[in-house]
């Protein structure tokens, strides 16, 4: 498991979709990040195009309209929540995997998870196959991601905190 990179940058501390937003508090940085989030989106050439005019539009002055703060926090939204629930599979893998001659395999209760180390490819999917999150070569594809599933993933995530503490304890108890 180890050299697993996770391809995407750190969640931020962003506005979850469709809160209220200043437009004073949109910088330049936060159009960048969110054409940097579209393309790791894989969003189409058009999609980028028109987030670029809004950069220019905003560059020259004019304020982003509401619909634009919308979109670009429901993008970095969403590459957020991608990118944590990327960490934390790998952090799954790392503890419940089993390697494969394909990778490392995680038989969930509800989830199931395949990771290919080399090739930094990520399958996460629910037990009847429907792939809910699939990274292959650097593109993302997602398939009813929802707060829901990031939040049984957050769960999973602190069972592993409480069995590392546990484990910890023990060794404590042994040295000691």
């Amino acid at each position: 498991m180890e050299g697993f990179i996770v391809p995407f940058p750190e969640p931020q501390n962003r506005a979850v979709p469709n809160q209220e937003v200043q437009p004073q508090s949109v910088t330049i940085d936060d159009l960048r990040n969110w054409y940097n989030a579209a393309e790791k989106l894989g969003k189409p050439e058009n999609y980028k195009k028109r987030i670029v005019e809004v950069a220019n539009q905003f560059k020259a002055g004019e304020q982003l309209s509401a619909e634009a703060l919308t979109v670009m926090n429901q993008d970095t939204f969403e590459l957020d929540s991608i990118s944590r629930l990327t960490q934390i599979a790998q952090r799954i893998g790392m503890v419940w995997g089993k390697p494969d001659e394909s990778g490392t395999q995680v038989q969930g209760k509800i989830y199931d998870l395949a990771f290919n180390t080399q090739q930094r490819d990520l399958t996460i999917s629910q037990k009847n196959g429907e792939v809910i999150l699939k990274l292959q070569s650097g593109k993302v594809q997602t398939n009813k991601l929802t707060p829901q599933i990031l939040q049984t993933f957050e769960d999973a995530n602190s069972q592993i905190d409480k069995i590392l503490e546990k484990n910890k304890s023990k060794e404590l108890e042994i040295q000691g």
